[in-house]
Protein backbone atom coordinates (compact mmCIF):
# COMPACT_ATOMS: atom_id res chain seq x y z
CA UNK A 1 0.00 0.00 0.00
CA UNK A 2 1.53 3.29 -1.12
CA UNK A 3 2.31 6.09 1.32
CA UNK A 4 2.01 8.60 -1.60
CA UNK A 5 5.20 10.33 -0.42
CA UNK A 6 3.36 12.13 2.38
CA UNK A 7 5.60 13.54 5.11
CA UNK A 8 2.91 13.13 7.76
CA UNK A 9 2.62 10.90 10.84
CA UNK A 10 0.61 7.77 10.05
CA UNK A 11 -2.13 7.34 12.65
CA UNK A 12 -3.90 4.26 11.33
CA UNK A 13 -3.77 1.93 8.31
CA UNK A 14 -6.83 -0.13 7.42
CA UNK A 15 -7.62 -2.41 4.48
CA UNK A 16 -8.34 0.50 2.14
CA UNK A 17 -7.83 3.77 4.04
CA UNK A 18 -4.95 5.45 5.77
CA UNK A 19 -5.29 8.17 8.38
CA UNK A 20 -2.56 10.77 8.83
CA UNK A 21 -2.19 13.45 11.48
CA UNK A 22 -3.22 16.90 10.21
CA UNK A 23 -2.93 20.37 11.78
CA UNK A 24 -5.62 21.68 14.13
CA UNK A 25 -6.30 18.21 15.52
CA UNK A 26 -7.73 16.99 12.20
CA UNK A 27 -7.01 13.87 10.16
CA UNK A 28 -6.11 13.38 6.52
CA UNK A 29 -8.10 10.36 5.29
CA UNK A 30 -6.64 8.79 2.14
CA UNK A 31 -8.40 6.06 0.16
CA UNK A 32 -5.94 3.74 -1.59
CA UNK A 33 -6.61 1.55 -4.63
CA UNK A 34 -6.30 -1.59 -2.50
CA UNK A 35 -9.02 -4.21 -2.79
CA UNK A 36 -9.86 -7.01 -0.40
CA UNK A 37 -11.75 -10.26 -0.83
CA UNK A 38 -12.58 -13.05 1.58
CA UNK A 39 -10.72 -11.23 4.38
CA UNK A 40 -7.50 -11.01 2.34
CA UNK A 41 -5.99 -7.72 1.20
CA UNK A 42 -4.94 -8.48 -2.38
CA UNK A 43 -1.56 -7.51 -3.77
CA UNK A 44 -3.10 -6.15 -7.00
CA UNK A 45 -4.64 -2.65 -6.79
CA UNK A 46 -7.60 -1.46 -8.85
CA UNK A 47 -6.59 1.83 -10.57
CA UNK A 48 -8.58 4.88 -9.39
CA UNK A 49 -10.68 2.86 -6.95
CA UNK A 50 -9.74 5.11 -4.04
CA UNK A 51 -10.70 8.22 -6.01
CA UNK A 52 -14.09 6.71 -6.91
CA UNK A 53 -14.81 5.91 -3.25
CA UNK A 54 -13.81 9.39 -2.07
CA UNK A 55 -15.62 11.38 -4.74
CA UNK A 56 -18.78 9.30 -4.54
CA UNK A 57 -18.82 9.70 -0.75
CA UNK A 58 -18.55 13.47 -1.17
CA UNK A 59 -21.46 13.48 -3.58
CA UNK A 60 -23.59 11.47 -1.18
CA UNK A 61 -22.70 13.70 1.78
CA UNK A 62 -24.02 16.63 -0.25
CA UNK A 63 -27.21 14.81 -1.22
CA UNK A 64 -27.99 13.62 2.29
CA UNK A 65 -27.31 17.00 3.92
CA UNK A 66 -26.54 15.62 7.40
CA UNK A 67 -23.79 16.30 9.92
CA UNK A 68 -20.66 14.58 8.62
CA UNK A 69 -16.95 14.50 9.31
CA UNK A 70 -15.69 16.30 6.17
CA UNK A 71 -13.77 19.50 6.93
CA UNK A 72 -12.05 20.24 3.61
CA UNK A 73 -11.13 18.88 0.19
CA UNK A 74 -7.92 20.97 0.14
CA UNK A 75 -5.34 18.18 0.32
CA UNK A 76 -1.78 17.56 -0.91
CA UNK A 77 -1.49 17.20 -4.69
CA UNK A 78 -0.21 13.64 -4.34
CA UNK A 79 -3.59 12.52 -2.99
CA UNK A 80 -5.89 14.97 -4.76
CA UNK A 81 -9.25 13.40 -5.54
CA UNK A 82 -8.74 10.50 -3.16
CA UNK A 83 -8.28 12.25 0.20
CA UNK A 84 -10.23 14.43 2.62
CA UNK A 85 -9.44 16.44 5.71
CA UNK A 86 -11.85 15.16 8.35
CA UNK A 87 -12.75 15.69 11.98
CA UNK A 88 -11.15 13.54 14.65
CA UNK A 89 -14.10 11.75 16.24
CA UNK A 90 -14.70 9.11 18.89
CA UNK A 91 -15.87 6.36 16.54
CA UNK A 92 -18.69 4.06 17.63
CA UNK A 93 -17.44 0.47 17.09
CA UNK A 94 -20.63 -0.67 15.34
CA UNK A 95 -21.16 -1.28 11.63
CA UNK A 96 -24.63 0.21 11.15
CA UNK A 97 -26.12 -1.90 8.36
CA UNK A 98 -29.46 -1.19 6.70
CA UNK A 99 -31.07 -3.79 4.46
CA UNK A 100 -33.94 -3.12 2.12
CA UNK A 101 -33.54 -6.39 0.24
CA UNK A 102 -32.79 -9.93 1.35
CA UNK A 103 -29.43 -11.24 0.13
CA UNK A 104 -25.88 -12.13 1.21
CA UNK A 105 -25.38 -13.24 4.81
CA UNK A 106 -28.94 -12.12 5.56
CA UNK A 107 -30.30 -14.59 3.02
CA UNK A 108 -28.20 -17.38 4.54
CA UNK A 109 -29.53 -16.64 8.04
CA UNK A 110 -33.11 -16.31 6.80
CA UNK A 111 -32.96 -19.76 5.21
CA UNK A 112 -31.88 -21.25 8.54
CA UNK A 113 -34.08 -19.31 10.98
CA UNK A 114 -36.46 -16.96 9.18
CA UNK A 115 -34.66 -13.99 10.75
CA UNK A 116 -31.84 -11.56 9.97
CA UNK A 117 -29.82 -10.44 12.99
CA UNK A 118 -32.76 -11.41 15.18
CA UNK A 119 -35.33 -9.51 13.08
CA UNK A 120 -38.18 -11.88 12.07
CA UNK A 121 -39.17 -11.70 8.40
CA UNK A 122 -42.22 -13.00 6.48
CA UNK A 123 -42.15 -16.52 5.05
CA UNK A 124 -41.74 -17.14 1.35
CA UNK A 125 -38.98 -14.64 0.57
CA UNK A 126 -36.22 -15.52 -1.92
CA UNK A 127 -32.71 -14.24 -2.53
CA UNK A 128 -33.15 -10.67 -3.77
CA UNK A 129 -36.66 -10.11 -2.37
CA UNK A 130 -37.54 -6.57 -1.36
CA UNK A 131 -38.36 -6.42 2.34
CA UNK A 132 -41.67 -4.95 3.55
CA UNK A 133 -39.65 -2.30 5.42
CA UNK A 134 -35.89 -1.63 5.68
CA UNK A 135 -34.33 -3.26 8.72
CA UNK A 136 -31.38 -2.36 10.96
CA UNK A 137 -28.91 -5.26 11.18
CA UNK A 138 -25.77 -4.12 13.03
CA UNK A 139 -22.40 -5.82 13.12
CA UNK A 140 -19.58 -5.63 15.63
CA UNK A 141 -16.42 -4.21 14.07
CA UNK A 142 -13.60 -6.73 13.92
CA UNK A 143 -9.83 -6.28 13.92
CA UNK A 144 -7.99 -5.97 10.60
CA UNK A 145 -8.07 -9.32 8.82
CA UNK A 146 -11.05 -10.59 10.78
CA UNK A 147 -14.68 -10.70 9.69
CA UNK A 148 -17.27 -8.39 11.25
CA UNK A 149 -19.80 -10.32 13.34
CA UNK A 150 -23.53 -9.77 12.90
CA UNK A 151 -25.19 -8.89 16.20
CA UNK A 152 -28.72 -8.04 17.32
CA UNK A 153 -30.10 -4.64 18.23
CA UNK A 154 -30.41 -5.87 21.82
CA UNK A 155 -26.66 -6.54 21.87
CA UNK A 156 -25.99 -2.97 20.71
CA UNK A 157 -28.19 -1.73 23.58
CA UNK A 158 -26.29 -3.90 26.05
CA UNK A 159 -22.91 -2.65 24.82
CA UNK A 160 -23.65 1.05 24.23
CA UNK A 161 -26.89 1.91 26.01
CA UNK A 162 -30.46 2.40 24.82
CA UNK A 163 -30.08 6.07 23.88
CA UNK A 164 -27.11 5.61 21.55
CA UNK A 165 -28.46 2.35 20.11
CA UNK A 166 -31.78 4.01 19.26
CA UNK A 167 -30.00 7.01 17.69
CA UNK A 168 -27.84 4.71 15.54
CA UNK A 169 -30.83 2.71 14.33
CA UNK A 170 -32.93 5.78 13.58
CA UNK A 171 -30.15 7.57 11.70
CA UNK A 172 -29.20 4.45 9.73
CA UNK A 173 -32.73 3.71 8.53
CA UNK A 174 -33.44 7.36 7.72
CA UNK A 175 -30.26 7.63 5.64
CA UNK A 176 -31.00 4.37 3.85
CA UNK A 177 -34.53 5.41 2.89
CA UNK A 178 -33.33 8.69 1.45
CA UNK A 179 -30.40 7.13 -0.40
CA UNK A 180 -32.51 4.27 -1.74
CA UNK A 181 -34.94 6.74 -3.29
CA UNK A 182 -32.13 8.78 -4.87
CA UNK A 183 -30.50 5.66 -6.32
CA UNK A 184 -33.79 4.26 -7.60
CA UNK A 185 -34.41 7.49 -9.56
CA UNK A 186 -31.15 6.72 -11.36
CA UNK A 187 -32.01 3.14 -12.23
CA UNK A 188 -29.99 1.57 -9.40
CA UNK A 189 -31.26 -0.51 -6.49
CA UNK A 190 -29.56 0.04 -3.13
CA UNK A 191 -29.99 -3.44 -1.66
CA UNK A 192 -28.07 -2.79 1.54
CA UNK A 193 -25.39 -0.51 2.92
CA UNK A 194 -23.40 0.17 6.05
CA UNK A 195 -22.73 3.45 7.81
CA UNK A 196 -20.25 4.38 10.50
CA UNK A 197 -20.76 7.12 13.06
CA UNK A 198 -18.54 9.03 15.45
CA UNK A 199 -19.15 11.47 18.28
CA UNK A 200 -17.81 14.93 18.81
CA UNK A 201 -16.67 15.97 22.30
CA UNK A 202 -20.13 17.48 22.89
CA UNK A 203 -21.78 14.13 22.11
CA UNK A 204 -23.11 15.06 18.64
CA UNK A 205 -23.50 11.98 16.45
CA UNK A 206 -21.73 12.50 13.11
CA UNK A 207 -21.75 10.45 9.90
CA UNK A 208 -18.16 9.40 9.11
CA UNK A 209 -15.92 7.23 6.94
CA UNK A 210 -17.12 6.42 3.41
CA UNK A 211 -20.82 6.44 2.56
CA UNK A 212 -22.86 4.62 -0.06
CA UNK A 213 -19.95 3.44 -2.20
CA UNK A 214 -19.54 0.11 -4.01
CA UNK A 215 -17.31 -0.99 -1.12
CA UNK A 216 -19.84 -0.21 1.60
CA UNK A 217 -23.04 -0.95 -0.32
CA UNK A 218 -24.65 -3.49 -2.58
CA UNK A 219 -25.91 -1.81 -5.76
CA UNK A 220 -27.92 -3.64 -8.42
CA UNK A 221 -29.06 -2.54 -11.86
CA UNK A 222 -32.82 -1.98 -11.50
CA UNK A 223 -33.49 -3.27 -15.02
CA UNK A 224 -31.89 -6.61 -14.14
CA UNK A 225 -33.55 -7.10 -10.75
CA UNK A 226 -35.21 -10.52 -10.70
CA UNK A 227 -35.64 -11.99 -7.20
CA UNK A 228 -34.50 -15.58 -7.01
CA UNK A 229 -31.90 -15.15 -9.79
CA UNK A 230 -28.25 -14.12 -9.72
CA UNK A 231 -28.00 -10.33 -9.28
CA UNK A 232 -24.63 -8.86 -10.36
CA UNK A 233 -23.58 -5.89 -8.25
CA UNK A 234 -21.52 -2.75 -8.90
CA UNK A 235 -18.55 -3.80 -6.80
CA UNK A 236 -15.73 -6.33 -6.64
CA UNK A 237 -17.86 -9.27 -7.79
CA UNK A 238 -15.53 -9.77 -10.77
CA UNK A 239 -12.72 -10.32 -8.28
CA UNK A 240 -14.65 -12.77 -6.12
CA UNK A 241 -15.86 -14.74 -9.14
CA UNK A 242 -12.37 -15.03 -10.63
CA UNK A 243 -10.85 -16.12 -7.31
CA UNK A 244 -13.41 -18.85 -6.69
CA UNK A 245 -13.97 -20.07 -10.26
CA UNK A 246 -10.94 -19.43 -12.44
CA UNK A 247 -7.83 -18.70 -10.39
CA UNK A 248 -7.19 -22.15 -8.98
CA UNK A 249 -6.94 -20.64 -5.48
CA UNK A 250 -8.06 -22.81 -2.58
CA UNK A 251 -10.22 -20.54 -0.42
CA UNK A 252 -10.15 -23.04 2.43
CA UNK A 253 -6.35 -23.14 2.54
CA UNK A 254 -3.81 -20.84 4.13
CA UNK A 255 -2.26 -19.47 0.94
CA UNK A 256 -2.96 -15.89 -0.05
CA UNK A 257 -4.92 -15.27 -3.29
CA UNK A 258 -2.91 -14.89 -6.51
CA UNK A 259 -2.39 -11.63 -8.39
CA UNK A 260 -5.33 -10.46 -10.49
CA UNK A 261 -5.09 -10.64 -14.30
CA UNK A 262 -5.43 -7.49 -16.39
CA UNK A 263 -8.95 -8.26 -17.65
CA UNK A 264 -10.30 -8.70 -14.12
CA UNK A 265 -8.62 -5.45 -13.03
CA UNK A 266 -10.12 -3.56 -15.98
CA UNK A 267 -13.59 -5.03 -15.52
CA UNK A 268 -13.60 -4.24 -11.81
CA UNK A 269 -12.46 -0.66 -12.36
CA UNK A 270 -15.11 -0.20 -15.03
CA UNK A 271 -17.81 -1.40 -12.64
CA UNK A 272 -16.76 1.07 -9.93
CA UNK A 273 -16.62 3.95 -12.41
CA UNK A 274 -20.01 3.00 -13.85
CA UNK A 275 -21.58 3.13 -10.39
CA UNK A 276 -20.14 6.61 -9.86
CA UNK A 277 -21.26 7.95 -13.22
CA UNK A 278 -24.76 6.48 -13.11
CA UNK A 279 -25.41 7.80 -9.63
CA UNK A 280 -23.93 11.27 -10.01
CA UNK A 281 -24.72 11.82 -13.69
CA UNK A 282 -21.19 13.21 -14.13
CA UNK A 283 -18.09 11.78 -15.83
CA UNK A 284 -15.49 10.43 -13.43
CA UNK A 285 -12.27 12.47 -13.18
CA UNK A 286 -9.65 10.75 -10.96
CA UNK A 287 -7.93 13.91 -9.69
CA UNK A 288 -11.01 16.10 -9.29
CA UNK A 289 -11.47 17.98 -6.05
CA UNK A 290 -14.73 17.22 -4.31
CA UNK A 291 -17.87 19.28 -4.54
CA UNK A 292 -19.73 20.64 -1.57
CA UNK A 293 -19.14 23.23 1.13
CA UNK A 294 -15.51 23.62 2.18
CA UNK A 295 -15.78 24.10 5.91
CA UNK A 296 -12.16 25.20 6.15
CA UNK A 297 -12.88 28.26 3.98
CA UNK A 298 -15.71 29.24 6.29
CA UNK A 299 -13.45 28.89 9.32
CA UNK A 300 -10.92 31.34 7.82
CA UNK A 301 -13.56 34.04 7.98
CA UNK A 302 -14.60 32.96 11.48
CA UNK A 303 -18.08 32.37 10.13
CA UNK A 304 -20.02 29.16 10.62
CA UNK A 305 -20.38 26.94 7.58
CA UNK A 306 -23.84 26.95 5.98
CA UNK A 307 -26.21 24.47 7.65
CA UNK A 308 -26.29 21.05 6.07
CA UNK A 309 -29.59 20.01 4.59
CA UNK A 310 -30.99 17.62 2.01
CA UNK A 311 -31.40 19.21 -1.42
CA UNK A 312 -34.36 18.52 -3.71
CA UNK A 313 -33.40 17.02 -7.04
CA UNK A 314 -34.19 20.18 -9.03
CA UNK A 315 -32.03 22.30 -6.72
CA UNK A 316 -28.87 20.20 -6.69
CA UNK A 317 -28.78 20.20 -10.50
CA UNK A 318 -28.51 23.99 -10.50
CA UNK A 319 -25.85 23.90 -7.79
CA UNK A 320 -23.70 21.54 -9.83
CA UNK A 321 -23.69 24.06 -12.67
CA UNK A 322 -22.58 26.94 -10.48
CA UNK A 323 -20.08 25.02 -8.36
CA UNK A 324 -18.29 22.78 -10.84
CA UNK A 325 -16.99 25.44 -13.22
CA UNK A 326 -14.58 24.14 -15.81
CA UNK A 327 -15.00 20.58 -14.55
CA UNK A 328 -18.31 20.49 -16.42
CA UNK A 329 -16.41 19.61 -19.58
CA UNK A 330 -14.40 16.74 -18.15
CA UNK A 331 -14.36 13.97 -20.72
CA UNK A 332 -13.41 16.12 -23.70
CA UNK A 333 -14.53 19.26 -25.50
CA UNK A 334 -17.71 18.74 -27.45
CA UNK A 335 -18.60 19.99 -30.89
CA UNK A 336 -21.55 22.28 -31.60
CA UNK A 337 -23.58 19.27 -32.72
CA UNK A 338 -23.45 17.90 -29.17
CA UNK A 339 -25.86 20.62 -28.10
CA UNK A 340 -28.64 18.64 -29.74
CA UNK A 341 -30.37 15.50 -28.50
CA UNK A 342 -28.53 12.33 -29.68
CA UNK A 343 -30.15 9.56 -31.67
CA UNK A 344 -31.03 6.51 -29.59
CA UNK A 345 -28.98 3.36 -29.84
CA UNK A 346 -25.37 2.59 -30.69
CA UNK A 347 -24.11 4.22 -33.84
CA UNK A 348 -21.75 2.38 -36.17
CA UNK A 349 -19.11 4.28 -38.12
CA UNK A 350 -18.36 3.10 -41.64
CA UNK A 351 -14.77 3.13 -42.86
CA UNK A 352 -13.68 5.02 -45.95
CA UNK A 353 -14.07 3.53 -49.40
CA UNK A 354 -10.90 1.51 -48.98
CA UNK A 355 -10.52 -1.23 -46.38
CA UNK A 356 -7.99 0.78 -44.37
CA UNK A 357 -6.79 4.29 -43.62
CA UNK A 358 -3.10 4.97 -43.52
CA UNK A 359 -1.14 7.83 -42.00
CA UNK A 360 -1.62 9.50 -38.65
CA UNK A 361 -5.13 8.75 -37.44
CA UNK A 362 -7.02 7.87 -34.28
CA UNK A 363 -10.32 6.16 -33.57
CA UNK A 364 -12.72 8.23 -31.49
CA UNK A 365 -15.60 6.85 -29.45
CA UNK A 366 -18.23 9.36 -28.34
CA UNK A 367 -20.52 8.07 -25.58
CA UNK A 368 -23.78 9.84 -24.73
CA UNK A 369 -26.67 9.11 -22.37
CA UNK A 370 -29.73 7.89 -24.24
CA UNK A 371 -32.52 10.48 -24.60
CA UNK A 372 -34.79 8.72 -22.12
CA UNK A 373 -32.07 8.54 -19.42
CA UNK A 374 -31.81 11.19 -16.71
CA UNK A 375 -28.86 13.50 -17.45
CA UNK A 376 -28.53 15.89 -14.48
CA UNK A 377 -25.11 17.16 -15.53
CA UNK A 378 -26.38 18.06 -18.99
CA UNK A 379 -29.34 19.84 -17.43
CA UNK A 380 -26.95 21.72 -15.17
CA UNK A 381 -24.93 22.95 -18.15
CA UNK A 382 -28.11 23.90 -19.99
CA UNK A 383 -29.24 25.92 -16.99
CA UNK A 384 -25.87 27.64 -16.71
CA UNK A 385 -25.99 28.59 -20.40
CA UNK A 386 -29.41 30.13 -19.88
CA UNK A 387 -28.17 32.21 -16.98
CA UNK A 388 -25.32 33.44 -19.19
CA UNK A 389 -27.78 34.62 -21.84
CA UNK A 390 -27.61 31.70 -24.28
CA UNK A 391 -31.03 30.62 -25.51
CA UNK A 392 -32.34 27.66 -27.47
CA UNK A 393 -29.43 25.37 -26.50
CA UNK A 394 -30.00 21.99 -24.83
CA UNK A 395 -26.96 20.01 -23.68
CA UNK A 396 -26.54 16.29 -23.20
CA UNK A 397 -23.12 15.64 -21.65
CA UNK A 398 -21.16 12.57 -22.60
CA UNK A 399 -17.64 11.17 -22.77
CA UNK A 400 -15.00 11.02 -25.50
CA UNK A 401 -12.43 8.24 -25.79
CA UNK A 402 -9.47 8.56 -28.16
CA UNK A 403 -7.89 5.27 -29.22
CA UNK A 404 -4.40 5.56 -30.74
CA UNK A 405 -3.82 2.88 -33.36
CA UNK A 406 -0.43 1.28 -33.98
CA UNK A 407 -0.58 0.83 -37.73
CA UNK A 408 -3.44 1.00 -40.20
CA UNK A 409 -7.05 1.62 -39.16
CA UNK A 410 -8.65 -1.42 -40.74
CA UNK A 411 -12.10 -2.94 -40.42
CA UNK A 412 -10.61 -5.39 -37.90
CA UNK A 413 -9.33 -2.48 -35.80
CA UNK A 414 -12.71 -0.76 -35.90
CA UNK A 415 -14.38 -4.02 -34.89
CA UNK A 416 -12.06 -4.24 -31.88
CA UNK A 417 -12.88 -0.68 -30.86
CA UNK A 418 -16.62 -1.33 -31.20
CA UNK A 419 -16.23 -4.41 -29.03
CA UNK A 420 -14.35 -2.33 -26.44
CA UNK A 421 -17.12 0.29 -26.56
CA UNK A 422 -19.74 -2.40 -25.91
CA UNK A 423 -17.83 -3.99 -23.04
CA UNK A 424 -16.04 -1.09 -21.36
CA UNK A 425 -16.47 2.44 -22.73
CA UNK A 426 -20.27 2.55 -22.70
CA UNK A 427 -22.99 1.13 -20.52
CA UNK A 428 -25.29 0.24 -23.41
CA UNK A 429 -28.31 -0.01 -21.11
CA UNK A 430 -28.28 3.76 -20.62
CA UNK A 431 -25.77 5.04 -23.19
CA UNK A 432 -25.36 5.11 -26.96
CA UNK A 433 -22.00 5.45 -28.69
CA UNK A 434 -20.51 6.50 -32.00
CA UNK A 435 -17.24 5.09 -33.40
CA UNK A 436 -15.42 7.11 -36.03
CA UNK A 437 -11.97 7.67 -37.50
CA UNK A 438 -10.42 11.11 -36.95
CA UNK A 439 -7.57 12.32 -39.13
CA UNK A 440 -4.62 13.88 -37.33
Amino acid sequence: MSDFGLDLPLVHAGKVRRLYAWPDDRLLMVATDTISAYDFVLDTPIPDKGAVLTQLSLWWFEQLGVENHVVSTEVPDAVAGRALVVEKLAMVPVECVARGYLTGSGWAEYQASGTVCGVPLPAGLVDGSRLPEPIFTPAAKADLGEHDENITYEQVVAQHGEELAAALRSATLDLYRRAEEIARERGIILADTKFEFGRRPDGTLVLADEVLTPDSSRFWDADGWRPGEALPSFDKQFVRDWLTRDSGWDRSGDAAPPALPDDVIAATRARYVEAYERLTGAPFAPGAAGAGVDAAAAEKDDEPAPPRRALPANEWVELVASASGADLLVGGARSASDLAEPDAGPQRAAPAASDSMTGMARVVVDVMPKPEILDPQGKAVTGALGRLGFTGLTVRQGKRFEVEVDGEVTEDVLAQVRDAAEKLFANTVIESYDVRVEER
